[in-house]
């Protein structure tokens, strides 16, 4: 099998007690797998026990329950005791992967480390240099989960080629991304219409210069005021379900920096950092509309998701390493909720807040 994966995906190391957000302390469900659950029934002693009391079960999954919101397993020193005693491959394969990610195409594999974790962000961010992607092989069994096999090698080619546009030169973070909305748009009518020879065509036009210059040109559609779009974005974005506080009070700060704000006043460069949220988003999941033909809601939560980490860091003119934060914020707060996702999907296609229009107008603040 053939696994393709970001050069962040071998550098990164869990920081364990010394990260400031430990995902161990963090409302979210911890599913126990079964071979893990089985380990854990048959220890001897206080932590078997201790473990088993700790699980319940829910529609057949298992899932350590927390304890003053955070893992029961934790010592003092923020360590988990059940990895201290008996090793890292004896605790739940989500505890030993997160934040990496992982996506099968029969006998092909991608990896990758998410950003709800601030050491991912920091490695991914503060890197100067284009994101580089590895190939190799490993000793793995094809996957057998469904996918359309039609269109993956094309979407393949598509994605590669969007990767190339957002991490080359010569054009503005703006033209890239209404570039990238306007290619999406290409790709879903393919999709819904069943027409996959437009993909085709679509690759010719993203290999050639001219027609990428023609789908940059996606960004001068938008008469939409970018103030008026990025209030209504805000406005929306406040009323998701959050675990914690801190980025809901960013988003309302934010919201009324942009009534009293004209992007072309905004300053703040680091543009270099959505470009790879950019990559991170249509890396990780670009490719999955092989499998549910949904290209426009991906897209349109990407630049929802790279406006507000640009909006919330210009209005509290933040530091980098702020500015990192606001990103493992929105990314654990709204990327890695499934119920966020899921309302940002269904409503890119029902609001007009996501009409192409007005996203395009809040590219204005890039």
């Amino acid at each position: 099998m053939k696994l393709f994966y970001p050069e962040i995906f071998e550098k990164f190391q869990c920081t364990g007690s010394k990260c400031k957000d430990n995902c161990c302390k963090t409302d979210w469900d911890i599913e126990i797998d079964d071979d893990t659950y089985s380990f854990y029934k048959n220890l001897d002693g206080g932590i078997g026990k201790k473990l088993v009391d700790c699980v319940s079960d829910e529609d057949g999954c298992h899932y350590l329950a927390r304890k003053d919101g955070r893992c029961p397993l934790l010592n003092d020193k923020g360590l988990c005791s059940l990895q201290l005693e008996y090793g890292e491959d004896k605790i739940s394969d989500i505890c030993r992967e997160h934040p990496r990610f992982y996506e099968w195409f029969g006998n092909y594999k991608e990896a990758g480390v998410g950003l709800a974790c601030e050491e991912a962000v920091r490695l991914l961010l503060s890197d100067d240099r284009p994101i580089k992607f590895f190939t190799k092989d490993i000793d793995e069994e094809p996957d057998d989960l469904e996918y359309d096999t039609i269109v993956f090698d094309p979407l393949l080619r598509v994605r590669g080629l969007l990767i190339d546009l957002l991490q080359g030169s010569g054009l503005t973070l703006r033209e890239k991304l209404s570039a990238v909305l306007c290619t999406a748009g290409a790709i879903q009518y393919a999709l819904d219409s069943e027409d996959y020879g437009k993909i085709k065509d679509v690759i010719k036009e993203l290999s050639d210069p001219v027609g990428i210059l023609a789908a940059v040109a996606y960004a001068d559609i938008s008469s939409a005021s970018p103030n008026e779009a990025a209030k209504n974005i805000l406005e929306y974005l406040k009323e998701l379900d959050y675990m914690e506080s801190a980025l809901p009070q960013k988003i309302a700060e934010a919201e009324s920096f942009a009534e009293n704000t004209s992007p072309k006043s905004a300053e703040g460069g680091e543009r270099a950092e959505y470009e790879k949220l950019a990559v991170y988003f249509i890396y990780r999941y670009f490719l999955k509309c092989a499998r549910d033909f949904d290209v426009m809601s991906k897209v349109k939560t990407m630049i929802v998701i790279i406006f507000t980490a640009r909006i919330i860091n210009l209005s509290r003119g933040a530091e980098q390493s702020d500015r990192f934060d606001t990103v493992k914020e929105i990314c654990k707060e709204i990327e890695y909720s499934a119920d966020n996702m899921c309302k940002l999907s269904e409503d890119s296609y029902t609001d007009n807040i996501f009409y192409d229009e007005n996203l395009i107008a809040l590219l204005g603040w890039l």
